[in-house]
């Protein structure tokens, strides 16, 4: 009998080795057939059958893999331990943890993919695909000035731009308000930053970030980074179009931006809008014009174009190549493109001239769902070879005025807008947007494009859904960096992840935390279900300082789940991962 040999060779290799923590398998086997086989590099190699608790073992032979028969009589195998940092047991966790009243609902609706945010608001959203994430930069809408007061619409207040990311366009991650205008801010000449966009572009071997955005109505800015989601500088101290640029002092509104990195390398901007003493029909506000291939100086003055009924919301695709230039139509009674819609025009070169062809999208406040009309205000993106429209809607200000604790506080008219998304039906062969009505648009949303993976680590601001959570911003002092942490703001706080792909199972779980009180940790089969599996209780040690916490799970979550993290107390979520 080799026990002795198969027991040192079985440790060499104990990592590929998996089971349920705490647990001793005993093997008796002599001959028969494994029913699947794990390589491990060009040695003896090892399967675990969780189903039937087997260790095979398999000799690499000449071309051949032979099973040895036999050789072994029996032999037994204790698990790797997990170390555990919690101090007091599963059963007092759990105890401590049923003191707290958890409320599993919240106002973004579990299941529903719309709108991106349940824990926050934002406008004017703009799309940028990079290193397979889609990023989606937005206005700040926000209820409260920076004294705590509640604000009804306060758009001179808004100085920070939103930035969220996700692969799977469900499970969102938070990177923050962003300072960008006013003496916080990377541009501090602004007073505002609005209605964002975005590029990047590969500059000396590196990938360069820039960010447009509009000072209130009088000008145009741009900051740049090496991420997508900061920290931001502002390269030259002042508005990147102002109404001392040529052929844009009659410019109502100087704002909107939209960005397109054509195939040749070569950038253009678009930007402008607004009315003021201007032919409702034919206003001519808007403008395009060349950007210098440091994406921050313009080329040459820019160039009308004529968009009818034209009121804001610039928006540029290039598809099948065509150049489509979209925007919002005005409030003035006409029956095409219509009041508030999105429409758009074509041209075979970037800079015009462009022909109108016709509205593409609904008001979304026609959706029964959306919670009442306002501003249109949109971005069409291609992202995985499929294109989607970006838009806002009163959905969040809507679900939260029904609950008692904010009815009394919003009002109807608080301009407090949410990021919604629907996928939209492209003819790239004709270079058409078709139709997108308010009725087509849903609550639902976008079907999530691919499994979450909870075996990397995943930052604690990712969520699809949530409740009492908010999102801490911060950039380093001494270390450019941006770290954006998960904010837990009530004890029975919760974040929710959809379709997370557990594969074959789970034994463990680690995260970086600071604060107080009980995680626990649960999966479901669906959102909505009544039953949820209880994976673990993890005590959060009392503290100022983040601490790394690691327990084992108390049962193996395999295949994919919905997972959810409640909190009994409040505190900071930095990053989680599983293995």
């Amino acid at each position: 009998m080799k026990k002795l040999n198969i027991v040192l060779l079985l440790s060499a290799f104990m990592p590929y080795v998996y089971a349920q923590q705490n647990s001793i398998s005993f093997v008796t086997w002599k001959d028969g057939n494994p029913t699947s086989v794990h390589a491990v590099n060009s040695l003896d190699s090892i399967t675990f059958q969780k189903s039937d608790g087997t260790i095979t073992l398999w000799n690499m032979a000449e071309g051949n893999d032979t099973l040895k028969t036999g050789v072994i009589d029996s032999m037994t195998i204790v698990t790797p331990q997990i170390m555990s940092t919690n101090r007091l047991s599963d059963d007092e966790l759990k105890s401590l943890f049923l003191q707290t009243k958890v409320d599993n609902t919240s106002y973004k609706k579990l299941g529903n993919h719309n709108p991106l945010m349940g824990h926050k608001f934002g406008a004017d959203p703009y799309g940028m695909e990079y290193n397979g994430r889609l990023y989606i930069y937005m206005t700040d809408d926000h209820m409260f000035d920076s004294n705590g007061n509640f604000i009804d619409g306060g758009y001179s207040d808004i100085r920070n731009i939103s930035i969220i990311s996700s692969e799977d366009l469900v499970n969102w991650t938070d990177h923050g308000a962003q300072h960008i205008a006013g003496s916080s801010g990377a541009a501090k000449w602004a007073n505002n930053s609005w209605a964002p966009a975005a590029a990047y572009k590969n500059i000396d071997g590196k990938d360069r970030f820039f960010l447009y955005f509009a000072d209130n109505g009088g000008g145009i800015g741009v900051v740049t980074s090496d991420t997508p989601y900061g920290p931001w500088k502002d390269p030259i101290g002042r508005a990147l179009i102002s109404k001392g640029t040529p052929n844009c002092g009659d410019v109502p509104w100087l704002f909107d931006p939209a960005v397109l990195i054509d195939d040749d390398g070569i950038a253009y901007l678009y930007f402008g809008g607004g009315t003021d003493g201007k032919d409702a029909a034919d206003p001519g506000t808007a403008r395009c014009v060349q950007l210098g291939e440091d994406m921050i100086s313009i080329v040459g003055t820019p160039v009308q174009i004529r968009p009818p009924y034209l009121f804001e919301d610039s928006g540029i695709n290039k598809v099948g190549g065509k150049y489509l230039y979209s925007y919002c139509s005005n409030w003035t009674s006409n029956s095409n493109p219509g009041v508030a819609r999105i429409a758009y025009m074509k041209s075979d070169n970037p800079l015009g001239p462009f022909t109108y062809v016709g509205a593409f999208f609904d008001n979304p406040g026609g959706a029964s769902w959306a919670g009442g009309g306002g501003n249109n205000h949109h971005a069409v993106v291609k992202f995985k070879d499929r294109y989607y429209m970006l838009y806002h809607t009163r959905v969040l200000k809507a679900a939260m005025r029904r609950s008692p604790e904010w009815s009394s506080i919003i009002t109807d008219n608080a301009e407090l807008r949410s990021t919604c998304m629907s996928e939209l039906s492209v003819d790239e062969n004709r270079s058409v947007f078709n139709y997108l009505s308010a009725s087509a648009i849903t609550e639902a949303g976008v079907e999530q494009i691919k499994t979450f993976d909870p075996y990397v680590k995943n930052e604690g601001e990712t969520m699809a859904w949530c409740k009492d959570v908010s999102t801490s911003y911060t950039v380093g002092k001494y270390i450019v960096r941006v770290t954006t942490t998960a904010e837990i703001d009530k004890p029975g706080g919760w974040i929710g992840l959809s379709n997370v792909d557990f594969k074959n199972g789970a034994n463990g779980f680690t995260a970086r935390i600071k604060g107080k009180g009980v995680l626990r940790i649960s999966t479901k089969k669906t959102p909505t279900s009544f039953l949820s599996t209880i994976l673990a209780y993890v005590e959060i040690p009392e503290t100022d300082n983040y601490t790394i916490v690691t327990v084992p799970l108390m049962k193996m979550p395999t295949g994919t789940v919905q997972l959810f993290f409640h909190f009994s107390d409040t505190c900071s979520f930095d990053w989680w991962s599983f293995f």
